[in-house]
């Protein structure tokens, strides 16, 4: 089979108004709305329609045996399995006994073979109790049977242990200001955390549910327990949590780092005279009216914008910056001084004193004075105080760069003061007087401090590997061997953590969300966030190349968190295509994130960010999801690219930049994109690295199966496409193009995007021209009734807290499918939200085969079609 077989794109249908029309049947003319959309709501009541993907699919959960890691995938005593699974979060876990029943048998229904419990050691599963260290028997009853009601319809669990508990005066932690957000990085190591760790992790494992007569530990329905939750020393390092906790928590890391350097080198003069080889005093000033004398402007460069509110003064050598509202970007305004030079590999110390009216944190960063405007070395979060301060910041430069910049922004609304801006070459200390071993006083290598030699960076690199390999691999050997835990047992998401760290453990995990909602000011807070409003499918990779280039070879590999979050419009397209290349990638797990975060299962309409349990452009598109992943729709790739990263190989990496999320496939001489083309994983043996083919030009991307096609050659106009023998799926832009997928040719008309989402599905038969029924799910835009959708420009859109009301209006997509049988061999009909048929749509023929024309004076986003 050739490209121009089934991609052809046959001369476009001419998309006129009169080619879509079609005369609306009586039962289709009440509550249309006039510009297309209508209410829509998947039901919540499955019955034994051809939505219930339970029907069709089965849920092995607890049937089998226990999940098992053999030859690098989830095996059960009958053999090979794939998870499609969504996550419950907070209080989402402990539902009532009425609920716990309606819910799993509603999850079942889409597919999901298994549910992520998340954030339940927030607070919820302590209900009750003096503190975070004992649980409440009355909400683990509601675990316990809600995780009954999820065996009884095949679905598995995944038990999450730390996601989100802090430990606070009440668990015996009187000190909690400044340390990392629910203690991350800090409960790698603090030694009364991990011993909780362990308690809650006896409590809540070898507890016996008394629905199921099976303690945890002993459940085969219990997929997989999760150590921690995006939490890493490495990771919560990089980002300057770690450079300055407070007592008596400082005092442990630094004694960790102390007795890891007397193991290594003995004594003082060991480390000294490996340190002090490499230091490096500061050089010249590289910047210019640092404390902003003179005509200070002529070289500082304040960026605003038409929204900004910004105000200068200058007094006494002190640059008073009043910022009264920020710009369309947050990082409006922006201060900064460039028209320097950086050289790859030097060491560069920034220095400055500044204040603030109130707490606050900004950027710093040495970056590029010019398109494309990236990093160079610096990018830290400064947490100013009301007094004054002395920071100093050093930094690696990472590239050559003739026209370099330092920046200052992120300045929300307030007064800054800041002066004695100096940068300089060099500041690379080795070991100092007054610091020790005998005494323990050797200070650790902050990551937003004074640079150290080489070597010293390379030994703390070092270090932190080691103290995370004996707390992740600790822990798992008290599950494994002190509680005889028998599910699967990860430690934490990839590139938080090092790969061969992570891989010491079962499977592999990871996370990713395309347009993840961003906070300019107060995370997280409901009214001043947004997304950005553009779709994946014209990225040509994006989210997806970024998971695949996380894989390790020889462990099953899972994505336990991912999504496309609300408002962005085009967010139906995710989970169909995670969904395909997951499968060609042959992953063994994918989650939805998430569920639900609260106990209101049922609504009528998108209810945030996250929650899929009423997005229906998401969830109607679910048994084509299904099909795809679990049924085995779309084939495994032909052929695997393996890039070699041997334990020394991945240190070295570390040593260079102490950062794990540079660990990638993509980062080791195969271009991302490899991963559309052909299955990629790491290697963790040396070996030759594969040759890798130049795709920096590529628009195109054929899998080597040639069941999918990532399209993006219309600027704008990206197009994906699965062609597999059961499944057909459109997303994207068709743009006047006609899509021959096998004989089964698809046209799309005009949409408010002109954009939308098209999958059909055989769920009864062999094929698409044998008898059977299949299931028609269309997309495009959705919207809640009422809400406060407005564009900030630069693709960014918001609701604020204007989320809208119920139910959730849709738009109809007018859309012509020609399929491979007689008009005669054919009946098809819209679906209602239960999937119960509202009447017969039209098929007509054409050059003897039968076309169905679908529309908004359906209203609905699903039809089947039977094939006599």
């Amino acid at each position: 089979m050739t490209l121009r077989v089934w991609v052809t794109l046959v001369t476009a249908f001419a998309l006129s108004a009169s080619a879509w029309r079609i005369t609306a049947p009586a039962w289709g003319e009440e509550g249309q709305a006039s510009d297309g959309f209508f209410p829509f709501v998947v039901g919540y009541e499955p019955g034994d329609t051809l939505i219930n993907v339970s029907g069709w699919l089965e849920k092995p959960a607890g049937k089998h045996g226990f999940v098992r890691a053999e030859n690098g995938h989830f095996v059960t005593d009958a053999g090979r399995i794939r998870l499609w699974a969504t996550n419950l979060c907070f209080e989402a876990c402990f539902p009532t006994k009425a609920e716990a029943e309606r819910l799993a048998a509603r999850l079942a229904s889409l597919g999901i073979n298994c549910v992520r419990m998340h954030h339940m050691d927030n607070r919820h599963i302590w209900g009750n109790s003096a503190n975070k260290l004992t649980i409440d028997p009355e909400m683990l009853d509601k675990l316990d049977y809600l995780i009954f009601r999820l065996k009884e319809h095949g679905i598995y669990t995944n038990l999450n242990l730390h996601v989100s508990r802090q430990f606070g005066p009440a668990e015996g932690f009187p000190q909690v200001e400044g340390l990392p957000n629910y203690d991350k990085g800090l409960d790698n190591f603090e030694p009364r955390m991990i011993e909780y760790q362990r308690k809650y992790a006896r409590d809540l494992l070898t507890h016996v549910n008394p629905y199921t007569g099976k303690a945890y530990v002993d459940e085969p329905a219990v997929a997989m327990i999760e150590i921690n939750n995006e939490n890493a020393a490495f990771d919560e390092y990089r980002r300057g949590a770690l450079d300055n906790l407070p007592e008596p928590y400082a005092t442990t890391f630094r004694g960790l780092w102390n007795a890891w350097l007397r193991t290594k080198y003995g004594g003082d003069d060991g480390l000294r005279r490996a340190w002090n080889t490499q230091r490096e005093p500061l050089g010249a000033e590289m910047l210019q009216a640092g404390s902003f004398a003179g005509n200070w402007q002529q070289v500082w460069s304040l960026q605003r914008d038409e929204v900004s509110e910004v105000e200068t003064q200058v007094a006494d050598g002190v640059l008073r910056l009043t910022v009264r509202k920020n710009g369309r970007e947050s990082w409006i305004p922006q201060l900064s001084q460039g028209r320097f030079a950086v050289k790859k590999g030097q060491a560069y110390t920034l220095q400055f004193r500044m204040k603030s009216d109130a707490p606050r944190q900004i950027d710093v960063n040495c970056m590029m004075n010019h398109e494309p405007w990236q990093r160079l070395g610096l990018s830290a979060e400064v947490r100013l105080a009301e007094d004054w301060r002395d920071y100093r910041l050093s930094f690696t430069a990472e590239a050559d760069d003739d026209n370099a910049r330092i920046t200052f922004s992120q300045l929300q609304p307030g007064i800054y003061e800041l002066t004695g801006v100096s940068l300089r070459p060099g500041g690379v200390f080795g070991l100092e007087d007054g610091e020790s071993l005998t005494d323990g006083s050797v200070p650790i290598i902050p990551a937003r401090g004074p640079q150290r030699t080489a070597l010293a960076k390379a030994d703390f690199a070092d270090f932190l590997w080691d103290l995370e390999r004996d707390y992740w691999w600790g822990m798992y050997r008290f599950l494994k061997e002190e509680l005889k835990a028998k599910p699967l047992v990860s430690g934490t998401q990839l590139s938080y953590s090092p790969v061969h760290v992570q891989a010491g453990l079962d499977y592999i995990d990871s996370h990713s969300y395309w347009q993840h909602p961003a906070f300019p000011g107060r995370p997280w807070d409901p009214e001043n966030w947004y997304v950005r409003n553009v779709a994946l499918v014209n990225a040509g990779g994006g989210t997806l190349t970024g998971l695949a280039n996380r894989r390790v070879e020889g462990l099953p590999f899972t994505v336990s968190e991912y999504n496309h979050p609300a408002p962005n419009a085009y967010a139906a397209e995710g989970f169909p295509m995670i969904a395909a290349v997951g499968a060609f990638q042959d992953w063994d797990g994918i989650f939805s994130f998430t569920y639900s975060h609260s106990r209101e299962y049922e609504p009528n309409r998108i209810t945030g960010f996250f929650d899929i349990k009423s997005e229906v452009a998401k969830l109607v598109h679910m048994p084509a999801c299904a099909a795809m992943f679990l049924r085995g729709d779309v084939a495994p790739a032909q052929e695997t690219r393996l890039v070699p990263l041997p334990a020394e190989k991945e240190r070295e990496a570390l040593r260079e930049t102490l950062n794990p999320w540079n660990l990638t496939i993509d980062r080791f001489g195969l271009p991302a994109a490899t991963a559309l083309l052909h299955r990629v994983a790491f290697d963790l043996k040396d070996g030759t690295p594969p040759a890798a083919e130049d795709l920096a030009d590529k628009k195109l991307f054929l899998a080597d199966t040639r069941q999918i096609c990532w399209d993006v050659t219309r600027d704008g106009k990206g197009v994906f496409l699965v062609n597999s023998p059961r499944t057909k799926l459109l997303t994207g832009f068709a743009d006047g193009r006609t899509f021959n997928l096998d004989g089964i040719k698809l046209s799309v008309g005009k949409t408010t995007l002109n954009w939308a989402t098209v999958s059909i599905t055989v769920i009864e038969g062999d094929g698409f021209d044998g008898p059977g029924r299949w299931l028609l799910a269309a997309t495009a835009a959705v919207r809640n009734r009422g809400w406060n959708l407005r564009d900030l420009g630069n693709d960014r859109v918001t609701v604020g807290r204007e989320w809208g009301e119920g139910p959730t209006e849709c738009e109809g997509v007018p859309a012509r499918v020609t399929l491979p049988v007689p008009v005669a061999r054919v009946r098809a009909s819209a679906l209602d939200g239960d999937g119960r048929p509202l009447g017969p749509v039209a098929v007509s023929e054409k050059d003897g085969t039968a076309v169905l024309e679908i529309g908004p004076q359906y209203r609905t986003l699903w039809y089947e079609i039977v094939i006599r």
